[in-house]
């Protein structure tokens, strides 16, 4: 599990512990946890790309292996060359299969190297395309969450507006009553 999924975790958490409003379908959360959380996503998204260097330069460690390899495999294959060419009964012969082996030691050597780059590229894309898609995750989460509390507070400032707007009738009325009780207690006297 990544640093970001652990965080992405987290930020479940902070929104399981949220606290209902009386008298509301509305929930108070945390937003400086929340900010806290998503920053931490944020800092963290440059890690699984340092992840990802780290396997480039597997790869890189991979290719050189395999040129080594490579290497010396035609080192091996021209020193057989040299042994073969001293011997005067067999020259013509150890020369044809001198370069034989050196055709082969190059086509293995170049088999080893194409097999460590298409294995370093496959590595590389699988970790490129895992990091989007924790990158995407965590912009999307950020993105909902940030949806949620915008929502939340204008749920919260609407209801603020409806109470008013009750007290101000309530006010109305009773200054009404009032109003109406002072002008017939004027017109019983």
């Amino acid at each position: 599990m990544t640093n970001t999924d652990i965080l992405l975790e987290d930020l479940e958490d902070v929104l399981d512990d949220a606290t209902k409003i009386p008298m509301s379908k509305k929930w108070a959360v945390d937003i400086d946890k929340i900010k806290t959380i998503i920053e931490d996503i944020r800092l963290n998204t440059p890690q699984e790309t340092k992840q990802a260097k780290a396997i480039v330069d597997s790869r890189n460690s991979i290719i050189e292996e395999a040129n080594k390899q490579a290497a010396d495999i035609i080192a091996e294959a021209q020193e057989q060359k040299r042994e073969m060419i001293a011997q005067d009964r067999v020259t013509l012969q150890a020369q044809a299969e001198a370069a034989e082996i050196i055709a082969k030691a190059k086509e293995q050597g170049d088999a080893y190297i194409l097999e460590a780059k298409t294995q370093a590229s496959t590595i590389l894309n699988d970790a490129t395309n895992q990091s989007n898609e924790i990158v995407t995750s965590a912009h999307a989460k950020s993105r909902e969450m940030l949806t949620a509390v915008n929502n939340y507070a204008d749920d919260t400032l609407l209801d603020i507006d409806d109470a008013l707007y009750r007290a101000l009738q309530d006010v109305r009325r009773i200054r009404q009553n009032v109003m109406n009780s002072q002008n017939k207690n004027k017109n019983n006297q």
